[in-house]
């Protein structure tokens, strides 16, 4: 990359709120996208902005960063729409450079193409050798057949911490965190790992998190700016690796693996190594749920239940009271039950908590 593009991203970082107003309204407007699709290109789209926008500190685009931002996002483009993404985005751009009459249009544009093109670049390179046509070797086998063999053994999403010290192990890394998916509240929540404490701090909506968003195989040689800082700083991070953890279209979480701040390589058959433990851990996880439901159940009053399943849903105490014909002070009351019987410290506790055990689904 260039070292004259300061102009252009600071550009970016100006109009960044308009940007992405155009970018939203001219991706609506494209009638050869489905509604899921549009979607994806929104996100991604709003993605790209924000992560040229960042790159102003530097005055420069750093190519390598460049290189990750396409490799997490590599899933959100639909192959065959994919031409749609540098049109939307230099249409996006022309139209805002127009409206204020920017002096140097010219120039930014030029360096715009400069910059996509070395995207778009990115993006056909993965496309050439695509993790799911890998074969593992007979090594990487033996370390899934050890992992299986764990799976088999243990019992139950009470054994998952024994389980992740075991993929450690396994799979030769120094730390494996367990973050969980809470689907009605569509955020992510730390909870089992090394440094509890910590891990359990580790919580937010999946919306504004890249590695979480696409829900795919994510490697990070280096985690900023894709990782929250507290995450990095908390943990010390270096070079990390996100796996999904789903079976059936169930999304139960992620796993992430680390080396406690040491760089290290992830070579696209260590990637499908770590996805298809992830889909055996997903299959674990969604047979024992069933037998966790019922033994989680039989804790609970039916009445506590059914204020759970609501609190779930999003009912608040008020409505909650007129649809069982209880008072609001009795509701109060129930909901600081499940409070302690869950351990929770809040609502949204009571709700993340009741998922991970299976209580709802």
């Amino acid at each position: 990359m260039t070292s004259e593009q300061f102009p252009y991203l600071l550009f970016l970082k100006m109009y960044r709120s308009d940007l992405q107003n155009e970018a939203t309204a001219y991706i609506e407007s494209i009638p050869d996208l489905t509604a899921i699709e549009k979607r994806q290109f929104h996100l991604i789209s709003i993605s790209f902005l924000q992560f040229l926008a960042n790159q102003m500190k530097q005055q420069q685009v750093n190519l390598e960063a460049l290189q990750y931002w396409v490799r997490v996002h590599q899933h959100g483009l639909p192959v065959d729409k994919s031409n749609y993404f540098p049109i939307a985005i230099e249409h996006v751009l022309r139209t805002v450079l127009d409206s204020i009459d920017h002096s140097n249009k010219e120039a930014i544009l030029a360096t715009h193409e400069e910059v996509m093109n070395q995207s778009m670049r990115s993006f056909m390179q993965l496309l050439e050798k695509p993790i799911a046509t890998l074969e593992l070797t007979k090594a990487s086998l033996k370390q899934l057949d050890a992992f299986s063999i764990e799976l088999i053994q243990l019992n139950g999403t009470e054994d998952l911490p024994l389980l992740l010290v075991k993929a450690e192990e396994i799979f030769q890394f120094k730390r494996c965190i367990f973050y969980s998916y809470n689907p009605w509240l569509n955020e992510f929540s730390g909870v089992i790992g090394t440094e509890l404490p910590k891990v359990q701090r580790m919580q937010g909506n999946i919306e504004i998190e890249p590695v979480f968003t696409l829900k795919k195989p994510i490697f990070l040689k280096d985690p900023a700016p894709y990782v929250q800082q507290v995450a990095i700083d908390l943990f010390g991070l270096s070079s990390v690796i996100f796996i999904p953890i789903e079976y059936e279209q169930q999304l139960f979480g992620w796993i992430s693996f680390d080396q406690m701040g040491e760089t290290f390589d992830c070579d696209n058959e260590k990637l499908f190594l770590l996805e298809q433990a992830g889909k055996r851990l997903g299959m674990y996880l969604a047979r024992k749920q069933l037998r966790n439901h019922l033994n989680h159940r039989m804790q609970l009053s039916e009445k506590e239940y059914t204020i759970l399943y609501l609190l779930a849903e999003g009912y608040k105490n008020k409505e909650i009271a007129n649809v069982l014909f209880l008072s609001e002070f009795t509701v109060r009351d129930y909901v600081q039950r499940l409070m302690d019987k869950l351990q929770a410290n809040n609502r949204t506790q009571i709700i993340s908590t009741a998922f991970r055990m299976g209580l709802v689904e």
